[in-house]
């Protein structure tokens, strides 16, 4: 057996060398370049350099002084919880938010509808004048989460609106790091740092806790910088409501925060991140579920970046920032996503041991790539000293990515051909509300 294996490596490393002699630059470019797993590298190489630069020579600007102006205003403060059917976790929310520290603040909480006993158990803190309680008891079902947050805003008396899911909580802190960005009066909305409560439940929760670093704690540290966040998450995110006021609020669409957050950008107001500002949110703790989920979000991307705000690419209105953000995505998410299973088909017929050494090449370069840009988003974590583990991950994550980019290129074609159009988590009634993108 140990004879065998010899000769296995040893016609394994001749193969290799003969490439290198027979095949010119542009196959190797055919063969390379345009696998997902490298052209994705500067995207979050470039990025995790330039912010370890940057932290290294302390060169990052501190508005510490100017926030805490700011905040000595004490501007009044609505935190929006829309739900349905959550009454297993509604008070442990309710709870969280109470006790953050800060008094100029409301709690509204609109249950859409709920089949369960929801809003019996928050009726119990609107009796004690705790939170304001709307139901949505509308003889034709529940509104979907974008329009039960619209009932918030209308019924919201604070300057700032605060937008969060029912299965999240937060850091002691989150309200001050949320709204101190506000003393800049061009600040229209400041994303929140968002990241998993559930990690150590499944192996899914655990990829996902290092997906959401680097998608979020690492990128909208960088996007901030250059002025290009493009969406603040309708899980926790912070708006200066005269922003929300310029377009009425929330429309009833699968990618409602991101649709929101374009629409921001459109008024001419700017957008920030706030890495301090912390949230625990679950996240799905199964592969159904998840793969559910990550269809109705790609779908949702596609349908709000590239259908119904496609003009956004018009650099000479809204940015350069933000064309060359949407541009990459657009490339690389939908387009090569497209393009991806055919390429792949096409290498394997042409010459399928050449793609197999093509593809372990870049799946080490991936996880050189994933363990660069990981390390460098936990360096920058207030929980660094609880998050490193979470490297040993990393050489299955680019395996992860790469099956959810097959998700990802089944939501592409639905949403292209408009197939399943209709996802159940807008209700009909918000359907016909909604022009089709």
């Amino acid at each position: 057996m140990i004879e065998s294996f010899d000769f296995f490596l040893y016609d394994c490393w001749t193969y290799i060398c003969e490439q290198f002699q027979v095949r010119g630059f542009w196959e190797w470019f055919l063969f390379f370049f345009p696998l997902v797993s490298v052209l994705e590298a500067p995207r979050y190489l470039v990025p995790s350099s330039v912010l370890l630069f940057r932290k290294f020579f302390k060169l990052s600007g501190d508005d510490v002084h100017q926030q805490e102006l700011f905040l000595q205003s004490n501007p009044r403060v609505s935190i929006i919880v829309a739900g349905r059917n959550e009454s297993e976790i509604i008070a442990g929310t309710i709870d969280s938010l109470l006790e953050l520290p800060y008094d100029n603040k409301e709690i509204i909480v609109i249950d859409d509808a709920s089949d369960d006993n929801m809003y019996e158990i928050c009726e119990q803190y609107a009796k004690k004048g705790l939170i304001r309680l709307y139901g949505n008891e509308s003889s034709i079902g529940r509104a979907g989460r974008p329009v039960a947050s619209n009932i918030g805003l209308k019924m919201a008396t604070g300057d700032f609106i605060i937008s969060v899911d029912a299965d999240t909580s937060y850091d002691i802190d989150t309200i001050a790091r949320m709204i101190g960005p506000f003393y800049d009066p061009e600040i229209g909305a400041v994303a929140g740092n968002l990241k998993v409560r559930n990690e150590g439940v499944s192996v899914w929760a655990d990829l996902q806790y290092i997906e959401y670093m680097n998608s979020i704690s690492l990128k909208k540290r960088w996007t901030s910088l250059t002025g290009a966040t493009t969406q603040v998450s309708g899980a926790f995110g912070a708006f200066r409501k005269k922003a929300l006021l310029d377009f009425g609020g929330w429309d009833p669409e699968l990618a409602e925060d991101a649709d929101l957050t374009l629409k921001v950008i459109k008024n001419n107001w700017k957008i920030t991140f706030s890495p301090k500002a912390i949230a625990m949110t679950a996240v799905p703790e199964n592969l159904r579920t998840l793969i559910g989920q990550r269809l109705r979000w790609d779908k949702g991307a596609i349908r709000t970046y590239f259908h119904k705000h496609r003009n956004i690419f018009k650099f000479w209105r809204f940015g350069a920032s933000h064309f060359f953000e949407i541009g990459q995505d657009f490339v690389l998410t939908y387009v090569a996503t497209l393009i991806y299973p055919f390429y792949f088909s096409f290498l394997l017929l042409k010459d399928w041991k050449f793609l197999l050494f093509a593809y372990s090449i870049t799946y080490m370069l991936s996880v050189f790539f994933n363990l660069y840009t990981t390390a460098t988003a936990i360096s920058f974590s207030e929980r660094r000293s609880t998050e490193w583990w979470m490297l040993w991950y990393i050489p299955f994550y680019p395996l992860y990515k790469e099956f959810f980019r097959m998700v990802s290129f089944r939501a592409a074609i639905e949403e292209t051909f408009r197939i399943d159009y209709k996802e159940s988590y807008i209700p009909d009634s918000g359907y016909k509300n909604t022009a089709r993108w």
